[in-house]
């Protein structure tokens, strides 16, 4: 059984594509939710992040793309389509993370906390926490994604 080479790098594009899509599907929709209920700026903070990892995607598809020819090697091929891999599955990872710490954010009512800023009504139930810590933990997450990212730029050479 021979592989064809156009098919696997193409398979390579569209799961880059797709599983980055999917990864920031999900950190979207709990960075959408947390943002609605901080209204606040810097609640936009998640929200884009979860965006960069659909961005990883395009990247990569636009990098394996502009390489598939008709000389096109079985072995560069392979490359091609675990570059595709690699993001995608690192940026699944790492929205699935996003999104799962979001949910718990938003399960737990926290409330971030800035100098100058409004604190909690006395009566309320929510958490108080830090805003550069809130961060922090979405700039890890997210790191996940971008080592994916890293791989897959390797990879494509």
């Amino acid at each position: 059984m021979s592989s064809d080479p156009t098919l696997l790098a193409g398979l390579g594009c569209a799961l880059a594509v797709f599983l980055c899509g999917l990864g920031a599907a999900y950190a979207t929709s709990h960075a959408s939710s947390f943002a609605l209920r901080h209204q606040d700026l810097m609640a936009m903070v998640p929200v884009v992040q979860a965006g960069v990892l659909a961005v990883y995607g395009i990247i990569i598809a636009y990098l394996i793309q502009s390489k598939i020819t008709d000389a096109l090697s079985t072995s560069d091929a392979y490359k091609f389509f675990t570059a595709g891999l690699s993001v995608g599955l690192a940026c699944l990872a790492s929205g699935f993370g996003m999104g799962k710490f979001l949910k718990q954010c938003n399960a737990e009512e926290l409330f971030f906390v800035r100098k100058g800023k409004a604190e909690p009504k006395q009566g309320s139930a929510s958490k108080k926490f830090s805003f550069t810590t809130f961060v922090l933990c979405l700039i890890y997450l997210e790191a996940i994604g971008l080592y994916g990212l890293i791989v897959a730029l390797y990879l494509v050479g």
